[in-house]
């Protein structure tokens, strides 16, 4: 039997914690056709203090055995703070989370898998458990998390990044891409396919890309850079030139180049392209025009460089973009002869 320990802090993704534990229910039930005496996992909930925590959405989340008393073989720690909220946030957070850090480092020294899901990647970085290793976190965290540990390497790409003890996964949801993974690692790869079929789980999750917004950064002090940043967002369709940008700021290109990448973690044009990138996807979202029309609109004449360049930062087609996120029925066709109540959707004809 794999004893699997389900961290809860303070704060948590309520669905994250409960998740996990449904999810080995489920791992139990396809289980039931093999002849054993025991289920192949026994998951449990922890707390920091052995008391019920709140979650993010209220809800308190009681733990169902004493953390010290529980010998487990792989510990999943949950989300643990919302990043975004700034870094006393963060503080206030790390340190409700600090009385774990000597469990987790003796479960690692005993043989133990140490897991994170979301923002518990922030309370593995500050056991000093993700030393040399590369970790994951959920997309929006990401700045926070170089911000804080920047020594650490951080692949906010990934939706699951596995270096042998010690695993992290991306985002809220990403817990059952995890406990999917550890299903086939710890079980076998027949019972993972049937939970991922029983649960109805798209199991070809890959990368979070596709899920990431850009928000560029304002946290910082650099009252000049700032302005450029909302002149960016207001005219990213314009032929914009770099030398332009550094006119308008009143330094000269080198020193403006330098003080945009210290502001704001990017160089100015790769800031122009997140916000090209970032408005391509609301039109593919909200609307049913034609990928080439979006392009010419958001400043790009070469449609073959702008897809190249989405491709690599979404990580899909323009067109695989809309299949999966698009919330805008497509248009229908009546027929000849026939009402309106049977009339057939348009097919997409996407240009290009």
């Amino acid at each position: 039997m794999v004893r699997i320990a389900v961290v809860a802090l303070p704060f948590c993704h309520g669905s994250g914690i409960v998740g996990v534990m449904d999810f080995f229910a489920a791992a139990n039930f396809c289980d039931r056709a093999t002849p054993r005496d025991e289920p192949p996992f026994d998951c449990e909930i922890v707390t920091v203090d052995d008391q019920p925590v709140h979650s993010y959405s209220g809800i308190p989340i009681a733990p169902t055995v004493r953390r010290q008393d529980y010998r487990a073989d792989v510990i999943i720690v949950g989300s643990a703070t919302e990043a975004v909220l700034g870094d006393r946030h963060i503080d206030a957070a790390m340190d409700q989370a600090r009385p774990l850090h000597p469990w987790l480092c003796s479960a690692i020294e005993q043989g133990a898998i140490v897991a994170s899901v979301c923002t518990g990647s922030f309370v593995l970085a500050e056991a000093g458990l993700l030393t040399h290793h590369v970790a994951t976190t959920h997309w929006r965290a990401a700045p926070a998390f170089q911000r804080r540990y920047p020594e650490l390497r951080l692949e906010a790409e990934q939706l699951l990044v596995d270096n042998g003890q010690i695993i992290c996964a991306g985002g809220a949801t990403s817990f059952m891409d995890l406990c999917l993974y550890l299903v086939e690692r710890l079980g076998s790869p027949a019972l993972a396919v049937a939970c991922s079929k029983l649960l109805i789980l798209d199991a070809r999750r890959a990368d979070q890309a596709p899920y990431r917004n850009f928000y560029g950064s304002r946290a910082h002090r650099d009252e000049v850079i700032e302005g450029i940043q909302g002149w960016l967002e207001q005219h990213y369709a314009d032929a914009i030139a770099i030398d332009d940008l550094a006119q308008r700021a009143r330094l000269g290109p080198r020193t403006f180049k330098r003080r945009f990448k210290e502001a704001t973690g990017e160089t100015p044009l790769s800031y122009l392209q997140h916000l090209r990138i970032e408005e391509a996807k609301q039109e593919l979202e909200s609307t049913r025009r034609q990928t080439a029309q979006i392009i010419w609109d958001i400043g790009y004449e070469d449609a073959s460089s702008f897809r190249r360049l989405f491709k690599r930062n979404v990580g899909c087609t323009m067109e695989e973009y809309r299949r999966r996120f698009s919330y805008v029925t497509p248009g229908r066709i009546t027929p000849p002869g026939a009402t309106a109540s049977d009339s057939l959707p348009v097919a997409s004809r996407d240009a290009l």
